[in-house]
C-alpha cells in the first residue's frame, strides 16, 4: 500500500529527490535512487522514476514502501579495522559507508575522527569514496610523512582494487584505460571524461571472474585522480555495480569496490611491505561463476605478488 503526502511550503518548483530526501532524512541518497529506478513513486497518481521531475505545492506523493534507513554509524573505531600498527604508520580498513575524513557541513563520523580519537592525532594519507570499502594508511608524522608523499608522487606505492560491473564488450580479457578526467560540467560531485585537456588518468584491469550479469576485475589505478575508476568504468558501459553517481544505485546494496592491496617500496622501511584486504563476501563470485583466474595470479603484477606471497612480511586482515 502507498504511503501518501501532499507537499507544502515550497517557494518554487523543486526536483522529485529532494522533496524525497527531506521527507526520509533518515534515509540516504542511494536508498531515495533506488526507490525511484524500482518505479516505485507516483506524482499525482502517475509513476515517476525522473529525479528531477518538478514537484509544486499541492502535488500529492506516494510511495509503495518507505526506504530502508541508513545503516547505524559507528561511534567508535572497531578493533578489527586495523590491519597494522607499524609506530609511525597505521593500515586500516575502512568500512562501506564511513566517510575517510570530516565533510563540511556533514554531521556524520569520520574513519580520521574515529582513528584520532583512539591512537591520538594522526594525518590521513590518502582517501577512499564513502562508499568504497578497504585499504587506508594514517601516519603519525616525523620523516615517513615526506617518504611517503615522495613515494606517491613517484608512483612506488602499489594499489589494487576489486570490483564488480556490469558486462560490456568493449573490456576485454585485461587492458588499460588512459582517458583524461576533469570535473563534471554541470555536477559538481561528479567528474567526466575531457575531450581535450583535462588531467591524465590511467587503470589497468584484468577480468577474474564472470557471470551471465556481472564481471569481476581486478584494478590497478596508476594515476589517482578522483573517483577515476567509477569514470573510466562507467565511460566504457561498464558501471561498478551500486554506483549512485555513474551508474544505477539499484543494482547492488552498495558500491562494489574495495581496495584490496596496498604495497609500499622498499626505501620507506628497507624491505617492501604488502597488506592485503579479503574482500567482503558480498564479493564472492556464485557458484557456476567463470574463473578466469585468482585474484594473486593477476597479470597486473604478477612478479610482484609472487614474491609478496613468499614473504614473512605481508599482512593480511585479522592477522596479528
Amino acid at each position: 500500500m502507498y504511503e501518501r503526502f501532499t507537499v507544502t511550503g515550497l517557494a518554487g518548483p523543486q526536483r522529485l529527490d529532494r522533496i524525497l530526501r527531506a521527507r526520509y532524512s533518515f534515509s540516504g541518497r542511494q536508498a531515495i535512487d533506488q526507490l525511484l529506478a524500482r518505479r516505485q513513486v507516483q506524482v499525482n497518481r502517475r509513476t515517476v522514476w525522473l529525479a528531477s521531475w518538478q514537484v509544486r505545492n499541492g502535488d500529492t506523493v506516494a510511495v509503495l514502501a518507505a526506504p530502508e534507513p541508513l545503516p547505524v554509524q559507528p561511534t567508535r573505531f572497531e578493533p578489527g579495522w586495523l590491519v597494522a600498527d607499524e609506530g609511525d604508520l597505521l593500515v586500516v580498513n575502512k568500512p562501506a559507508g564511513l566517510l575517510s575524513e570530516p565533510r563540511a557541513g556533514l554531521d556524520r563520523p569520520s574513519l580520521l575522527q574515529l582513528a584520532v580519537e583512539q591512537f591520538g592525532p594522526l594525518t590521513l594519507f590518502h582517501r577512499l569514496d564513502r562508499d568504497t570499502s578497504g585499504l587506508l594508511l594514517l601516519t603519525r608524522g616525523g620523516p615517513l610523512n615526506a617518504k611517503l608523499a615522495l613515494a606517491f608522487q613517484s608512483g612506488l606505492v602499489h594499489k589494487e582494487y576489486l570490483a564488480l560491473v556490469e558486462p560490456s564488450t568493449a573490456l576485454q580479457k585485461s587492458g588499460v584505460i588512459a582517458l583524461p578526467l576533469r570535473p563534471h560540467r554541470q555536477r559538481h560531485d561528479q567528474m567526466e571524461v575531457a575531450r581535450c585537456g583535462g588531467q591524465p588518468a590511467l587503470t589497468r584491469y584484468s577480468q577474474i571472474a564472470a557471470s551471465a550479469n556481472r564481471l569481476w576485475l581486478c584494478l590497478q589505478p596508476e594515476t589517482g585522480r578522483t573517483h577515476q575508476l567509477r569514470v573510466h568504468l562507467a565511460h566504457l558501459g561498464a558501471p561498478i555495480l551500486g554506483d549512485r553517481l555513474y551508474g544505477h544505485a539499484h543494482s547492488a546494496p552498495r558500491l562494489m569496490l574495495h581496495a584490496h592491496v596496498l604495497g609500499l617500496p622498499a626505501f620507506l622501511y628497507g624491505i617492501d611491505r604488502w597488506f592485503v584486504s579479503p574482500a567482503p563476501p558480498e564479493f564472492d563470485p556464485p557458484a557456476g561463476a567463470l574463473i578466469e583466474k585468482a585474484v594473486e595470479e593477476s597479470p597486473l603484477s604478477s612478479a610482484e605478488l609472487r614474491v609478496r606471497r613468499s614473504r614473512p612480511q605481508k599482512t593480511e586482515l585479522g592477522s596479528p
